[in-house]
């Protein structure tokens, strides 16, 4: 007995030392872990401290070194008007900022400079884009991987902040010697906040603790202002690296070092620096281009990653995107696109088009070097608004539309220019309600067609096919109709008789192609694109035939004819004539039936799947 108890008292009591242990450890360890805590959230506030201040010297600095109206105008925007106050730890910060926002007040520029300067960047993206697409506009690779090229040219250009001072002599501006500069009043006025700014900095850093080597003073921001000027990005790469040590605090430093690295190949420290931009980053500011730029340039060096960790940047970009950073938007709806979230995407593509920012689908280029990637598994009200906007932009032309139908092989392209076909009408030069004096010829033919078919760089030839062999003719004159613009009259001279073809009771097979030619870049290689409508002769009467061009009328006329058009259908009679039906419509190869009532779509083709776009 004596023995099981003295067992049971050694249990009772090595329990109690497991138990002391136990809490002795766990008290040590909760200690520990409320002391990190504390000293992680006095390490951000200090962090927090530390870029406000960096951030109003490197603002004040830009504006006194680049001497420059729009310059001001940014860093008032981009920094002292665009706070996130819930960040700025300390009173003496937002009084600093306030009379800083005081004093370049004055000399902001006006809204008509800042509209005709963003306008002025838009031309910049298109150009961009233009340059970086290496492969021809007609060429398949645009649409195999259109996102290399086009996300490319995003990211160079970046948002209007970045790019007016990497081209500041690119912009024009069109106003007098001098406007641009600051007054000097004003100039003196920032030297003087300067030396105050100094003695804030020296307060709140004794009462942040913070070692006095982590703040940046004039001269080192002077220079560090004049290497992000070098144009040499291999010399710029290595004057940064020097003066690391300076600037391992500073946010926007780690974003320049990553862009130039990225810029001439050096992937691994280009992703270094973004990874340590944000590690370091405190989001002092509610949009930050900074921080959008980085996450775009990390996307484009994380092509193997796992998509959330790329979502995760793509999210940094999109909230940290004004509207007017359209390019930041559309790279994300881009990527979105890419990896499979099309609801995204075409919810980014909306926020541009409401927002009137069309700059990227506005010109025949755009279209053919952004558009493939845009409409690729686009959800159908993005794509119908898409498509709405570049059908009302006159400078884009039909064969642009249908080469994008080509790309895509989404057959919705081609039901929303159908009309573009109805309307397009192939006439002997006898007399008709469309040419009612009879002024030509009846051995001529005349194309009625929208003008959006006609431009000054595609070749057009009429091709006749019948019993005495094949002839091919070029327009003798191209007129756009001065009471109906919207449509342009083709006149074929000499083509054949329509006396001689009713006679003999003959038949005629006539198509009309358009070429559109693009050279390459290098101007050595040419593309085209092919297409033609093919009509064959049939003998009717008048009577027919002006019953015929009634409903060719009422279509283009959208059912309003004008009174002297009906007038002269009571005098048509039995004669005969000839009418050329409608038969086929060839896109680049590609047949479709085609007759008087409209292009027949037989069925809708599957489109493109991004998931195989590498």
């Amino acid at each position: 007995m004596k023995t099981g108890n003295i067992k049971k008292q050694l249990t009772i009591y090595l329990q109690l030392v497991l138990i002391l242990i136990f809490s002795h450890v766990s008290g040590v360890v909760t200690y520990a872990a409320e002391e990190n805590a504390a000293k992680t959230h006095d390490e951000a506030i200090q962090l927090q401290v530390l870029e406000c201040l960096n951030l109003i010297a490197v603002s004040l600095t830009h504006i006194m070194t680049y001497n420059d109206k729009v310059i001001l105008d940014q860093e008032y925007n981009m920094i002292i008007n665009n706070l996130n106050l819930s960040n700025i730890p300390d009173a003496d910060l937002i009084t600093l900022l306030q009379e800083l926002m005081d004093l370049l007040t004055s000399s902001k520029i006006n809204d008509y400079d800042r509209e005709y300067l963003l306008k002025d960047f838009d031309r910049n993206v298109q150009h961009e884009l233009k340059n970086r697409v290496t492969a021809l506009v007609f060429d398949t690779d645009v649409v195999i991987n259109p996102y290399n090229t086009i996300l490319a040219a995003f990211v160079a250009t970046g948002s209007f902040y970045f790019n007016y001072r990497s081209q500041m002599n690119t912009y024009i501006k069109e106003k007098e010697k001098g406007k641009w500069a600051i007054e000097s009043k004003t100039m003196q006025e920032l030297n003087n906040f300067y030396k105050k700014l100094l003695k804030y900095s020296w307060t709140l850093m004794r009462k942040y603790n913070l070692p006095d080597t982590w703040r940046l003073d004039e001269k080192q921001l002077r220079d560090y202002t004049n290497i992000l000027k070098e144009p040499d990005l291999t010399k710029r790469c290595r004057k940064l690296e020097r003066i690391e040590t300076s600037f391992q605090k500073f946010p926007p430093y780690w974003y320049y070092r990553g862009q130039s690295a990225q810029e001439i190949g050096r992937t691994k420290e280009a992703l270094h620096c973004f990874l340590q931009f944000q590690q370091i980053h405190q989001g002092i500011l509610r949009k930050d281009p900074y921080a959008a730029s980085v996450a775009m340039c990390k996307t484009m060096l994380m092509k193997n990653s796992n998509s959330d960790a790329v979502k995760r940047d793509l999210a940094l970009i999109v909230s940290n995107s004004d509207d007017n950073d359209w390019g930041n938007l559309l790279f994300a709806a881009l990527q979105y696109g890419h990896l499979g979230d099309s609801d995204t995407a075409g919810k980014l593509i909306l926020r541009n088009l409401d927002n009137g920012h069309t700059a990227f689908i506005d010109t025949p280029d755009m279209v053919r070097t952004v558009g493939p990637a845009l409409l690729l598994n686009t959800p159908k009200d993005v794509f119908n608004r898409i498509i709405d906007v570049i059908l009302n932009n006159d400078t884009v032309k039909n064969y642009d539309v249908l080469w994008l139908y080509g790309q895509t092989r989404n057959s919705d392209i081609l039901k929303k220019i159908r009309l573009e076909f109805d309307r397009v009408l192939l006439q002997t030069a006898g007399k008709s309600f469309l040419n009612p004096l009879n002024i030509f010829k009846d051995n001529n033919l005349l194309v009625f067609l929208p003008t959006r078919w006609v431009n000054g760089t595609s070749l057009v030839t009429l091709k006749l096919q019948d019993e005495s062999g094949e002839k091919k003719l070029n327009p003798s004159d191209t007129e756009i109709l001065d009471n109906f613009p919207e449509m342009t009259l083709l006149t074929f001279k000499d083509v054949l008789s329509v006396k001689q073809l009713i006679k003999k009771k003959q038949a005629a097979d006539i198509s009309i192609t358009f070429i559109h030619e693009k050279l390459d870049r290098d101007k050595r290689d040419i593309k085209d694109y092919t297409i033609e409508m093919v009509f064959q002769s049939d003998i009717v009467t008048s009577k027919e035939a002006s019953e015929k061009e009634m409903k060719y009328l009422n279509t283009l006329f959208e059912g309003r004819i004008p009174e002297a058009m009906k007038t002269e259908k009571k005098k048509a009679d039995k004669r005969l004539t000839v009418w050329f039906s409608k038969k086929k419509i060839i896109l680049n190869g590609e047949a479709f039936d085609w007759n008087d009532d409209g292009l027949i779509i037989n069925q809708k083709k599957a489109p493109i799947s991004s998931s195989a776009l590498k």
